[in-house]
């Protein structure tokens, strides 16, 4: 079973800013990457994702993915990223 680590970058509608964005990482059991990166713009909205490098089967078995899935493991929600420097 082959696999492939994605990230796609999206505006946020409820966002107070404008410029808002989150982004998401996801796992896909697909064997073809174009295919692992539509998935993942389907998922999440976005307009274009990154296909970041290939993840070994027993990688893909540890997290539950099942051939042909696809698995969000980092969002703003799982694990909120910074999308501007902030001042200490």
């Amino acid at each position: 079973m082959d696999g492939w680590i994605v990230t796609a970058a999206f505006f946020k509608e409820d966002g107070d800013d404008d410029e808002e964005f989150g982004h998401i990482a996801c796992v896909g059991a697909v064997a073809d990457p174009a295919e692992v990166v539509r998935m993942t713009i389907a998922e999440c909205g976005a307009k274009a994702a990154m296909l970041n490098c290939p993840i070994e089967e027993e990688q893909l078995r540890r997290l539950g993915v099942k051939p042909g899935e696809l698995l969000i493991v980092h969002d703003d929600e799982i694990s909120p990223t910074i999308s501007h420097a902030r001042r200490h």
